[in-house]
């Protein structure tokens, strides 16, 4: 679960992408951004050059990682949000409160599709890394490279040909002109193709390309390999690096995630290869312990528009109701948030047409701080793991997951714990902004509440209900009044569920589902962790090692980053590197593939409204990413990046004039 972020030129991208951009845009430009509407008189800020800015980090601890190509492990929104101050993707995303492509802030020229949509050219636009060299072909040729030797250590990953890297079947750069051109093995959706693979590339510099610190840049060989030599088959036992270049860099790999490098947090101020940068900011100190950060603006940075401030500084806190409290004092935080259990009990309706109502501000707050709902571009769930071998065998059986579903109280959840700021999420599709790209099934719950429904539903497959007790089988067995395959009789229906416990408002959230899942016999057993713990191990389990986690929720389920159109291959295909609880179904599989070969809505709708119902995860209600609030003397800020992008060079202090 992750995060990024003029208007796009998609012209040169054909009508099949111009008309999709159109449908987003269009979609989201109702979504209200701010609390509330006003007619009264607007103020006239000027800008007041330079200050540190403080922002205050969500309630999971600050970053933890720096290498811009990393793990599932890693994959947080709190590290994209350093890592893209300081190194830009290819493509950037985000153009007002829709998940657009940016092209005013991205490295490179609009793509240009041809050959039936087999081969795509890149321009790039010269920028510059803070050591001198040029943001150039030679540097995406390079990810590529390092991509295709190490693929199933990224989490975007997904396996096989027709999924990225696997459908890339060349990639050559041209130093003349600096373009790179990138030849396919299908013709896909150019705006699939655009906004979910071209969206994961991120430039990277030549002086990385070593094996050794203090070593010649492009000394470790992968940046001047060949796309095509690149010999590194993935199997069931994992990849293998074959050829010579495949193994020069895979080497290189190692290096710059060993814990000299990467692994090293201590020094993430102080190694030279972090202080190349090509984005406006970069890093002056990290504390390793919690994540806090200082950045300053890169001289050298080539976009548009320069930082003004002269330092940001993202400060961390373990749990919202300590940020809250240094939120209240009004001068130490410029950028924060308020806990929804802060803001005034909102007895309005949970949601309209639109979007989630807002409510009033906390009153201790309005003199200093202005309140901004910020909604992801993303979709909440909590995966079950699949493949443990206890509980496995019985979340497989699609009755069992509706039984849980139905016992997901989400309009009870938005209303109580999120302050009426939220939606309900029942599929893989965004809600919020509204787009065509939800179906009408994404508004229409197919397993509503309904306690008795979930009692049944266990009762006729076997089970022996026992409401605030321990459900068990009585009848294993495979037919279809039976337990289903592998479970034996005397299997309970307890699982332990590891969570995130850092908020307030989440906790409440969980406590609910326990007693609610409990009216079915359904008994969980509650593990709170930090934020980093439950992410690190929610993981897709490996064949052959011990992966005993059950059912894991670290509260924000995914954030469509860097995979912009919500297709899902990254994680919900089978085998997938996000795929945490290792979902496997084949139909799902097909479908998921029709959608990325085509730009049409049908096949969106049909992807999704199936999942909607399959249940690969338990859906939850998407509340706003955070209550946001901003400084009265802090300008810039809005709207707010729906991919959860800091666009922090157009930050600055101001005042009235």
């Amino acid at each position: 679960m992750i995060r990024k972020r003029k208007l796009t030129k998609v012209a040169v991208m054909g009508t099949a992408v111009a008309s999709a951009v159109f449908v987003l845009a269009v979609g989201a430009s109702s979504f209200a951004t701010t609390s509330k509407t006003t007619t009264a008189h607007v103020t006239t800020m000027v800008k007041v050059p330079g200050g540190t800015l403080t922002i205050a980090e969500g309630a999971a601890a600050g970053p933890n990682y720096i290498f811009p190509m990393m793990s599932l492990q890693y994959f947080s929104v709190t590290n994209f949000d350093l890592i893209y101050l300081m190194f830009r993707p290819l493509y950037f995303f985000g153009v007002g409160n829709t998940a657009s492509l940016n092209g005013g802030l991205s490295l490179a020229q609009d793509p240009v599709y041809s050959n039936n949509g087999r081969t795509v050219t890149i321009k790039m636009k010269g920028y510059k890394w803070s050591n001198g060299e040029t943001v150039s072909a030679q540097d995406v040729v390079f990810w590529m490279n390092l991509l295709k030797a190490d693929a199933t250590s990224w989490a975007g990953y997904a396996p096989g040909p027709g999924q990225f890297p696997g459908d890339v079947t060349n990639v050559v750069a041209n130093n003349k002109t600096d373009t790179v051109t990138l030849t396919l093995d299908a013709s896909f959706s150019e705006y699939w193709f655009t906004y979910n693979e071209l969206s994961q590339i991120s430039p990277l510099p030549i002086a990385w390309d070593i094996t050794s610190a203090g070593a010649k840049a492009g000394s470790g060989g992968c940046s001047s390999a060949s796309y095509t030599s690149i010999n590194a088959p993935v199997t069931s036992k994992g990849l293998t690096d074959v050829s010579a270049s495949a193994k020069a860099c895979a080497a290189v790999f190692t290096f710059l995630t060993s814990k000299t490098e990467a692994g090293d947090l201590g020094t993430y101020a102080t190694n030279p290869l972090w202080q190349i940068v090509d984005g406006p900011f970069q890093l002056t100190s990290y504390d390793a312990t919690d994540g806090g950060a200082t950045v300053v603006p890169n001289k050298a940075y080539s976009g548009a528009v320069k930082p003004s401030i002269d330092k940001l500084v993202m400060a961390p806190f373990t749990t919202d109701a300590a940020e809250f409290n240094v939120l209240l004092s009004g001068n130490k935080i410029n950028i924060g948030y308020v806990p929804p259990q802060n803001v005034p009990v909102y007895k309005g309706k949970p949601w309209g047409a639109n979007g989630p109502s807002a409510g009033a501000n906390n009153s201790e707050l309005a003199k200093n701080y202005n309140l901004s709902p910020l909604y992801g571009w993303a979709v909440n769930y909590f995966p079950l793991n699949f493949t443990n071998p206890t509980s496995g065998p019985i979340v497989k059986q699609l009755y069992v997951r509706q039984a849980m579903q139905s016992l997901m109280n989400q309009s009870l959840w938005i209303q109580l714990y999120q302050g009426g700021y939220g939606v309900p999420d029942y599929g893989p599709v965004p809600v919020l902004p509204p787009t065509d790209f939800a179906s009408p099934q994404e508004s229409s719950n197919p397993y509503p509440y309904n306690p008795a429904h979930a009692k049944a539903l266990l009762s006729s497959h076997g089970w022996n209900v026992v409401p605030n007790g321990v459900t068990t089988c009585v009848k294993p067995g495979t037919a279809a009044n039976e337990c289903g395959k592998g479970i034996p009789k005397g299997a309970q229906l307890s699982f332990t569920y590891l969570y995130y416990n850092g908020a307030v408002s989440f906790n409440s959230q969980v406590q609910e589902l326990r007693s609610s899942w409990a009216q079915a016999g359904i008994s969980l057993q509650l593990q709170g962790k930090a934020f980093g713990d439950v992410i690190g191990v929610a993981l897709p389990c490996i064949a052959g090692k011990a992966c005993p986690w059950e059912i894991a929720n670290w509260g924000g389920g995914w954030d469509y980053a860097p995979d912009y159109y919500p297709t899902g291959e990254e994680i919900f295909t089978t085998g997938a590197g996000s795929n945490s609880g290792a979902y496997s179904d084949p139909t799902a599989d097909k479908l998921i593939v029709a959608t990325n070969h085509s730009s049409s809505l049908a096949s969106l709708h049909t992807y999704e409204n199936y999942l909607a119902t399959n249940l690969p995860v338990i859906w939850q209600p998407e509340g706003a990413y955070q209550l946001t609030e901003i400084g009265k003397n802090v300008c810039g800020v809005l709207p707010q990046n729906i991919l959860l992008n800091w666009v922090a060079e157009d930050w600055y202090f101001c005042k009235a004039k």
